[in-house]
């Protein structure tokens, strides 16, 4: 236990290092303007990922493109996730001895030229916040961490920490967002 603490203090050492060389333009982003989301996730139960499932369903009847890339705390990727199609998945086989996600997978997405980047993960993962962290995404949205600032716009779901709140918020606020650059004169 107090090794995986050291290991995950050092990881967190080396992000601060990359994030602080990054040179990463914010734009702010909503549903009407944005046209390539990442997503990123961490599927914890069937119920979760029929919630994701719909909300991708949502993305591409308003025609944004997206690419999701999920994280599983385990060894292996469970076999009702294994052929999900435009979903790339990452385990614990994936991550360097300081759980560094290392994977060409993880390089594409990161460099991927994302409008916006949603990280919907109900449970905090360093691999996922190491990407988080590192996309070059123009809009990063998540859930509200009062110790964590890595996003650009977050979404407060302490009433009800479920993949469903947090996803039918998102809708709301990123389908009303009115901002002076997207307004048509």
């Amino acid at each position: 236990m107090i090794l995986k603490r050291i290991r995950l203090f050092i990881a967190k050492i080396l992000l601060q290092k990359k994030t602080e060389r990054m040179n990463r333009q914010r734009i702010l982003f909503d549903f009407a303007t944005a046209k390539y989301i990442g997503v990123l996730c961490s599927p914890q139960d069937e119920i979760n990922t029929l919630h994701l499932k719909n909300f991708l369903n949502y993305l591409s009847q308003k025609g944004i493109q997206y690419l999701v890339l999920g994280y599983f705390d385990e060894k292996n990727i469970p076999e009702n996730f294994l052929y999900w199609k435009g979903m790339d998945f990452i385990t614990r086989k994936n991550l360097n001895f300081f759980f560094i996600p290392k994977n060409p997978i993880i390089d594409k997405f990161v460099n991927e030229p994302f409008d916006m980047l949603i990280v919907c993960n109900m449970v905090d993962y360093f691999p996922m916040e190491y990407i988080a962290q590192l996309s070059m995404a123009h809009c990063k949205v998540g859930i509200m961490h009062e110790k964590k600032m890595i996003f650009d716009l977050m979404i407060d779901i302490q009433k009800n920490r479920s993949m469903d709140y947090f996803l039918k918020n998102l809708e709301i606020y990123l389908s009303n967002i009115r901002h002076p650059q997207f307004e048509q004169t």
